[in-house]
């Protein structure tokens, strides 16, 4: 059985621990905060001569360019206890939420793919060297097919054993190298280390390496002449670096998604390599033919309260690149491909920034003093993990949740902490969610994820 965790309160009080004043011992002992500027205020100075200005009415909700216009009011307010330092919204005109399924593009040429990565090197056509599992099939070959977790004579419990997907797997060598192949699945996922993790000096391993700048291009001004000495030798511009990884993705990853989509590079984290040289670690994001960005998180925290007790949780869909040597994958991973389907929510009446800062605010101790990045970005959710009312002894698979239950794309808005590169792990795994249709929180940070309705 999952283990559940404590109440949001106890979560958002942890939160705070390095500040020095006593933690409330219940949200509802959280002060609001104050927010500046009025709720009301003139839109601009009157002219000599002219009629008084209209007051300003900014809006709680709204649908996204009412959202959008009000963005620069709404980053102004001020709080006691956070501060958010800059949003973004999407270029789009309508964000409905969504009902979608994962699944990969039936015309995807596997071996094409497989060809582009490898084919300077091994044949991708050559079938010896492909192994292909069908949905319905065993997972682990040394276990019997089934479709729940199952007890054995000596009590151990044996996961569930039937693909919920089509699995295709490449592997040019038998080096004994677990990460020198490409996989990928009709789900929309795939990843591959096409020169293998047997690299010199451990260079596979981005997260090995201490992080010595970063840059988020939608806000960053990049400079045309900056660059580093890469691994492999030789400059590479970083301007030039994030046109090849989006290249890589937009011209043979985006193939593999039913629906049009663009990748465009969310963060760049600079690694220092050995003797002074560096590697690009990028963070990818999805855009939509509307304009709005899906989330693409590197991690979120099992929800297991929600996912124990049948109601709706989120599914990360991370998608990410790294490069230690010029104009060469070091590694790739990318989750899920959406099949959009019909809007279940027009997107007419959303939260604006202000409000879900006022809700993020109220809910946060008086003390906490976090500063946050903000984005309104589409999030994965399973409405309903229907299995521990089922089986005997359940258990959470995501691949399940993604293929087997109800989905739907949400807006929310996303709140992370900003932190400085050398910052803990822990600090920048801190994140927070407010649902943009209903306002209720979602909190995840030190490996914990709590959650409060909001009236």
């Amino acid at each position: 059985m999952i283990r559940k965790l404590r109440k949001l309160a106890v979560l958002l009080a942890a939160l705070t621990l390095s500040s020095c004043a006593e933690m409330p011992e219940s949200l509802k002992e959280t002060a609001p905060a104050e927010t500046l500027p009025p709720a009301s205020v003139t839109a601009s100075a009157k002219a000599d001569g002219e009629p008084e200005p209209a007051p300003f009415q900014p809006l709680e909700r709204g649908n996204i360019d009412e959202i959008r216009a009000q963005l620069d009011f709404d980053l102004q307010k001020t709080y006691k206890n956070i501060a958010v330092e800059r949003a973004r919204v999407g270029e789009g005109s309508v964000m409905p939420t969504y009902s979608v399924k994962v699944g990969r593009a039936e015309d995807f040429d596997i071996y094409k793919f497989a060809d582009y990565l490898f084919g300077d090197r091994y044949d991708a056509y050559d079938e010896t060297l492909w192994k292909h599992k069908k949905k319905g099939e065993a997972m682990y070959d040394d276990q019997p097919i089934s479709d729940e977790p199952t007890m054995q004579p000596d009590g151990k419990i044996l996961n569930q054993n039937r693909l919920c997907f089509s699995l295709d797997e490449y592997r040019p060598t038998d080096s004994g190298d677990v990460l020198f192949h490409l996989i990928t699945n009709t789900m929309g996922a795939t990843w591959s280390a096409p020169y293998g993790s047997f690299l010199p000096e451990n260079t596979c391993y981005p997260d090995a390496f201490k992080t010595v700048a970063q840059f988020d291009p939608d806000y960053d001004e990049i400079p045309d002449d900056l660059s580093y000495e890469m691994y492999g030798g030789g400059e590479w511009s970083l301007k030039d670096a994030i046109s090849f990884a989006e290249g890589f993705f937009n011209g043979e990853i985006a193939p593999s998604d039913p629906d049009g989509f663009a990748y465009c590079v969310k963060k760049v984290e600079v690694k220092a390599l050995p003797r002074e040289t560096f590697g690009y670690y990028f963070m990818m994001q999805l855009k939509d033919e509307n304009g709005n960005f899906y989330d693409a998180d590197r991690r979120y925290y099992s929800d297991n309260e929600a996912i124990e007790g049948g109601t709706e949780f989120m599914i990360d869909n991370y998608i990410a690149c790294w490069c230690s040597e010029k104009e060469r994958l070091t590694s790739f991973t990318k989750d899920y491909a959406y099949d959009v389907g019909d809007s279940t929510d027009s997107g007419d009446s959303l939260l604006t920034l202000g409000a879900a800062a006022d809700i993020l605010s109220e809910n946060l101790a008086p003390n906490a003093n976090l500063s946050f990045f903000a984005d309104l970005n589409y999030v994965l959710v399973c409405k309903n993990y229907p299995y521990f009312g089922i089986w005997e002894y359940p258990a959470y698979y995501e691949d399940m949740a993604a293929t087997t239950c109800e989905l739907e794309l949400k807006p929310y808005w996303c709140f992370r902490k900003n932190a400085p590169p050398d910052a803990p792990a822990e600090s920048l795994d801190e994140r927070y969610f407010v649902d943009a249709l209903n306002g209720e929180i979602v909190a995840m940070a030190y490996g914990m994820t709590e959650r409060r309705q909001v009236n």
